[in-house]
């Protein structure tokens, strides 16, 4: 009976004996926006699922700040986010009532633009053995939920990025300087100008219709309208033919309100400098309807592209 009564004391002792647990999840972005995504309770609201959901399903949901950090409200659960310093986050996570803590220590990675999260965990044998029975909370879970959230394009800069390789072609052209004040007039015109010259000269459009605008002084706008064409002819008075050499774009999806195309045009620039990448020329705009915009309010369908090293 004695020894029984001793092995349960030692039973007992054993699972409250404290150790360290560690792992790391590696995240293919840079250090500097992992630790942003981590430091910013708005950002929380757009990666961790659980979160989202709780402030887009209830008025229930809210945020308290303090000069560490913050607390993030939602039905069932509470998350207390303490930074540290610059790159260490302390986070308490309670669901139904059950305390989990990790502490999170953001490194740069090996390879450039990854960054690798530590994951440092305070644990004892009794709650160790009791989270193998629990699948719904494992230490790196919400570490992982970021790493999904950053390493997709669409999620994490709103819209289609991808990188591709392009073939040289030869592109039909319409330049002309017109005043800003009319320029969606003059645009359709100039595109109009072009069709009409491509039908006439029997050349095959081989890509959608693209366009490009510079802004210029005294209120004026250089435009160039272009269709890629399977081949080359005589130039025009009005129509001239380029050469687009091949090489890396950078193509991101737009679709909506031609006016509010802007914010592809940041995310894109976002992109560029996440991936440290090189722009070679200004970007241009391709149609993917072969029409060009007729105001500000047009729904558009199209493509930004921006050659890239």
């Amino acid at each position: 009976m004695k020894k029984a009564v001793i092995i349960l004391f030692l039973l007992i002792v054993i699972g409250f004996i404290p150790f360290q647990q560690h792992s790391s999840v590696n995240i293919r972005s840079n250090y500097f926006d992992v630790c942003q995504q981590l430091i910013s309770p708005d950002s929380w609201k757009n990666w961790q699922p659980d979160i989202r959901k709780g402030f887009d399903d209830t008025k229930n949901s809210r945020v308290a700040k303090d000069n560490v950090g913050f607390l993030i409200s939602i039905p069932g659960q509470v998350f207390n986010i303490k930074n540290a310093n610059g790159n260490k986050f302390y986070v308490g996570r309670t669901v139904n009532f059950i305390d989990h803590h990790y502490c999170y220590t953001v490194m740069p990675g090996i390879a450039n633009n990854t960054a690798t999260v530590i994951i440092d965990i305070k644990n004892n044998v009794a709650k160790w053995l009791f989270s193998q029975f629990d699948p719904s909370e494992k230490n790196t879970d919400i570490i992982k939920q970021l790493k999904s959230f950053m390493e997709d394009d669409k999620q994490y800069y709103g819209f289609d990025i991808s990188e591709k390789s392009v073939a040289e072609s030869y592109l039909a052209v319409k330049k002309e300087m017109i005043p800003v004040k009319n320029k969606y007039s003059a645009i359709v015109k100039a595109a109009q100008e072009l069709h009409d010259f491509v039908d006439q000269h029997n050349i095959k459009p081989v890509q959608a219709l693209a366009g490009a605008y510079y802004s210029q002084k005294n209120d004026s706008l250089q435009i160039l309208i272009g269709i890629p064409v399977n081949k080359r002819i005589a130039p025009t008075a009005n129509i001239v033919f380029m050469n687009m050499p091949g090489g890396k774009v950078l193509v991101g999806d737009y679709s909506g309100k031609y006016g509010e195309r802007q914010k592809i045009y940041n995310a894109m620039e976002r992109y560029i400098q996440d991936h440290t990448l090189l722009k070679q020329v200004a970007p241009f705009e391709r149609y993917l309807n072969n029409k060009v915009p007729e105001s500000d309010t047009d729904i558009v369908n199209m493509q930004v592209n921006y050659p890239v090293l």
